[in-house]
């Protein structure tokens, strides 16, 4: 699906330490871990928890009893027999966590037999509050168990049933998710709904109340709910819940999946479902009566909770030379350092240090060359038709996700050439939208290229001022124009850098005067290229490599400097590293800085900062750090 690929799994994390298991008032609490010492602060603590990916499934396996002698399924295997195909078919499908239904202890003995201590299961056997042919099952070398409860949903005849949710830490990353698993009656024994509807009322308080008590974990439900679009519409409206199948809630109306599944995978706002897949097949169908339903899920990296908007100004042709030359003499200069994170060591791509190289890059988080996984504008003189024909596949960028979430986007330059940005993001090339509501497949609602800088902020600052956008990108291309033809170096590109800086100033003042973007802002100015040869190529060119960048906003750590807050990434003093070894800040980077801070999941494709670890945050303003 266009815009929706999933990052490759990875090899299964090296287990880590626990976090703190934090309790709700009632459950029952399984595997406390103690606490770290709050005063010892590692470079891996700076780090705030970084974007994590997944596989989820639930699978009704049909209960022993339904196959034993004297059972309604007669000619079929056993429940331990068809356990062995189940955990074949886990395998198979690489799931991390599953949702069990009718896992009775004849199932759930022969999976522990299988599986040993490599996954874990609650209730599952050995449990004190006792068995329960309800279970979550998952992979304990990726998830380790913080806390774990019981609710009790009426089942048959109103008989509470326990169903189970756990709280899970990936080991890889930290991040915490709740996970809740539930059988809802089927109208066999008589009309059920009641029952239904009862079950759904409960798992909506639960996920409101969970997602009150542990604001920093995502909730996911699963289970054989035995409803299709009464349930989805119960759950979806009353807890913000989205389905991995699709449908979404859009005010008073409420359009279920089409699929007509009884199975079901939901979750908050802050899970992103992929690749949503009914699995069937004979196999499967020797192995239970219903399908294995699994989907590729995504959490995004935490961010300061309070930014609803992004305006990213690139500019193209500021050299770190200059700005360094003029320092605390243009007070927009010192104004972004003093009150957000930068550097003035940051770098373009590898392949092409130009204005278009870069400023796709910054859009997608990839580098140039497409046999590497790149959009391939930069590789030749002439700009392709769009960044997809360059790439040789659908290329996504920051503007699918904001736009595939209901957001706003806009885009305004004073450069010709960026119309490549206008045709590869329109109504005819871009892609589906795979989340909620159909947004359609025109990513940019509002696009300009002006004649000059002045005139596109003017546009940009007329634009927020009648409805802000929450995804806003400036290029700002006077200071290239006046350094290709002042050689970068003479009074003309020093008049237009500090003209440049005025209008940074300018687009500051405007977030500043409006109320929904006044506090809920962050801004990023960044270089997309450095000086430009006019003969010959300017990638081995420290002049043109090298870039500044600022960032500011809610959250940001005022003053401080952008390697000393990603100690992953290394200050490469006058070089251009390669893309093997440690990195430094790249301009790509800010692809995946703009979806964190949106709370969205990385761009589907990108290899600059795929797991969202970039950072210009202070660690105490972002939720689980």
């Amino acid at each position: 699906m266009f815009g929706t690929t999933a990052h490759q799994r990875t090899t299964r994390p090296v287990r880590r330490l626990c976090a703190v298991a934090l309790t709700l008032a009632t459950g029952l609490v399984l595997g406390p871990s103690t606490p770290a010492s709050a005063t010892a602060v590692s470079d891996e603590a700076v780090q705030t928890t970084p974007a994590t990916s997944f596989r989820v499934g639930t699978f009704n396996v049909l209960g022993a009893d339904h196959t034993a002698p004297g059972g309604k399924r007669k000619g079929w295997d056993s429940g331990v027999v068809r356990m062995d195909r189940v955990v074949s078919i886990l395998d198979d499908r690489d799931l991390d966590v599953v949702g069990f239904q009718e896992f009775q202890p004849p199932q759930a003995a022969r999976f522990a037999e299988l599986k040993g201590a490599s996954w874990q299961t609650y209730p599952g056997l050995n449990n004190p509050a006792g068995p329960s042919v309800n279970s979550i099952g998952w992979d304990a070398s990726v998830w380790q168990l913080l806390e774990a409860r019981t609710l009790p949903i009426p089942y048959f005849d109103g008989v509470p049933s326990r169903m189970p949710a756990v709280l899970l830490q990936n080991q890889g990353t930290g991040r915490r998710v709740w996970f809740f698993n539930t059988h809802n009656p089927a109208d066999v024994r008589g009309p059920a709904q009641q029952w239904r509807d009862a079950g759904f009322a409960m798992e909506v308080a639960l996920a409101n109340e969970l997602r009150t008590t542990h604001p920093d974990a995502a909730f996911i439900s699963l289970g054989d709910k035995n409803d299709r679009a009464r349930y989805y519409c119960s759950v979806a409206r009353g807890a913000d819940l989205w389905s991995a199948s699709g449908g979404f809630v859009d005010g008073s109306t409420c359009s279920a999946p089409t699929n007509g599944a009884i199975d079901w995978i939901m979750g908050s706002k802050d899970v992103f479902f992929n690749s949503y897949t009914r699995y069937w097949n004979d196999y499967v169908a020797r192995t239970s009566d219903h399908p294995l339903y699994h989907a590729n899920v995504v959490v995004p990296a935490s961010a300061p909770p309070v930014i609803d908007h992004v305006v990213v100004v690139a500019v193209p042709g500021l050299t770190s030379t200059v700005v360094n030359g003029f320092g605390a003499d243009l007070a927009e200069v010192a104004r972004l350092t003093q009150n957000g994170a930068s550097t003035t060591n940051a770098r373009t791509v590898v392949e092409n240090t130009g204005p278009d190289a870069n400023l796709v890059s910054l859009l997608s988080g990839r580098r140039v060359f497409p046999k590497r996984g790149g959009h391939g504008v930069g590789q030749k003189k002439a700009l392709p038709s769009t960044v997809h024909a360059s790439a040789g596949q659908y290329v996504s960028s920051i503007f699918d996700l904001a736009h595939n979430t209901s957001r706003r986007t806009a885009f305004v330059s004073s450069r010709s050439q960026t119309e490549l940005v206008r045709r590869s993001w329109n109504r005819k090339s871009g892609g589906k939208d795979p989340y909620g509501k159909d947004d359609g497949t025109a990513k940019i609602d509002s696009f300009k290229v002006k004649r000059d800088d002045a005139v596109a902020v003017a546009w940009w600052r007329e634009k927020i001022a009648r409805r802000a956008s929450h995804l806003s990108v400036i290029e700002l291309s006077g200071v290239a124009k006046a350094g290709q033809a002042d050689g970068y170096t003479g009074p003309a590109y020093q008049k237009a850098v500090r003209k440049t800086f005025q209008r940074i100033a300018a687009i500051r003042r405007s977030i500043e005067k409006q109320s929904v973007m006044n506090g809920t802002t962050l801004l990023v100015v960044t270089g997309t290229g450095g000086a430009q040869r006019t003969k010959g190529s300017s990638t081995a060119w420290k002049q043109s490599y090298r870039v500044p960048m600022w960032i500011t906003g809610p959250g940001v750590a005022p003053g401080s400097d952008l390697y000393a807050l990603n100690p992953a990434l290394t200050s490469p003093g006058k070089q251009q590293p390669a893309y093997s070894g440690t990195q430094p800040v790249r301009v790509g980077d800010v692809a995946n800085l703009v979806t964190r801070s949106l709370g969205l999941p990385p761009v589907p494709g990108s290899t600059m900062d795929p797991y969202q670890r970039f950072s210009a945050f202070d660690p105490l303003t972002v939720p689980g750090s």
